[in-house]
């Protein structure tokens, strides 16, 4: 390996912040104390309310926590797959996850949504208050509850939250959060309307509709906030991009926005229909756009971490295209594997590959060396 080729991989490791570990108790860190405040402030308003209700409606909280759990369950195992460079640590996934739905929701959301709310029917009135209340408060009081979050946790962890890449899981991670914690209420709200009667199937109706049209969520529209808010303001790994950063929270918002005014946009008709529709388009768009700029910054820094294993001969240059580049890129490394290499032998080498990239940001000698083994040991097999 030439020192050139390890020099700049110590430098992208640097500056990355690949491999470094989180630790959530800092006493010394004001923004450590901030977060506490809000969780707790937050967890105070969910325990007073489940308590206020319990006994009538224990049969709704119990559907409502299995069917978000189902719910939640299915998103980890998506942002786990999504993640696909360097990995968020589990603490940060977890702080973001409990920020988001009990702080950000309940510490900070329901008051601000609450007052707006209350100044537009005195402005506009009650009927027009019902039509437009929820689609022009939620997109702006949501989203920057949210956004602080994703703020604070910058805070805590300033050398692993440095790419948009890692804004936009650890901004998923938050949203997901006040999904989460916002559906079991929408579920109790449910069975509130009911009087208690058929609280289970109140609670399984909310669940199917949100689940129906879930593309358009929280944890979507907070991964765009995060990405924006490290373009916004920049880090060592990424550079201030302040139109980008602007552009992505302002998606958000406006998804958002459009998502909870489609009633009133429809007029009620059929058209609310076709606002969903093109609303749920326009966030896939504007996803894949967040996922494809965010991508450039991870791709070089992989190739800067990984090229001196291809000078070893650990791994070919075209599987260091293919850790870096994207899918037909991918399948032209398992096209062009070596002879005697399977498919499958060459998509597993390629994995390997990834968990050595992140043995080495770790620094884990040991791990490095069972990768390298592993790596030879699924070309031999």
């Amino acid at each position: 390996m030439s020192a050139t080729a390890i020099d700049r991989r110590a430098a992208a490791i640097e500056v990355s912040g690949w491999g470094a570990r989180f630790h959530f108790f800092q006493p010394r860190n004001a923004c450590f104390w901030v977060y506490i405040g809000l969780v707790a402030t937050g967890l105070w308003y969910v325990i007073t309310t489940v308590q206020a209700t319990r006994g009538a409606f224990d049969e709704a909280y119990a559907t409502a926590l299995v069917t978000s759990g189902l719910f939640c369950a299915a998103f980890l195992w998506f942002l786990h797959h999504a993640d696909r460079w360097e990995r968020t640590p589990p603490a940060l996934a977890l702080a973001a996850f409990v920020g988001g739905g009990v702080a950000a929701p309940f510490g900070i959301a329901i008051t601000g949504n609450g007052a707006i709310m209350s100044i537009y029917e005195k402005l506009f009135g009650q009927a027009w208050a019902t039509d437009w209340q929820a689609g022009l408060t939620a997109p702006f009081v949501e989203e920057t509850s949210k956004g602080a979050i994703v703020l604070l946790l910058m805070g805590l962890a300033p050398v692993v939250i440095r790419t948009v890449s890692d804004g936009l899981i650890v901004g998923a991670y938050v949203g997901l959060g006040f999904q989460i914690l916002e559906d079991v209420f929408y579920a109790q709200n449910a069975a509130f309307e009911q009087f208690g009667a058929n609280q289970s199937e109140a609670v399984l109706h909310i669940f199917v509709l949100r689940a129906i049209t879930g593309i358009p969520s929280h944890a979507l529209y907070t991964a765009l906030f995060g990405a924006g808010l490290i373009y916004a303001l920049g880090t060592p790994a990424q550079p201030r991009r302040l139109a980008r950063g602007v552009g992505l929270m302002l998606a958000a918002a406006v998804i958002h926005g459009v998502w909870d005014s489609a009633s009133a946009l429809g007029g009620g008709t059929a058209l609310v229909g076709l606002v969903l529709l093109v609303t749920t388009l326009a966030s896939v768009v504007a996803l894949l756009v967040g996922i494809r700029w965010a991508g450039g910054r991870e791709r070089a820094l992989m190739r800067d971490i990984m090229a001196p294993e291809v000078e070893a001969g650990t791994i070919t240059a075209v599987e260091l295209e293919a850790l870096t580049g994207h899918r037909h890129e991918r399948r032209a490394a398992v096209k062009a594997r070596a002879d005697g290499v399977s498919r499958r032998h060459e998509r597993h080498v390629l994995l390997a590959a990834r968990d050595l990239a992140e043995d080495l940001a770790r620094g884990d000698e040991a791990a490095i060396q069972h990768s390298r083994a592993e790596i030879a040991r699924l070309r031999a097999g």
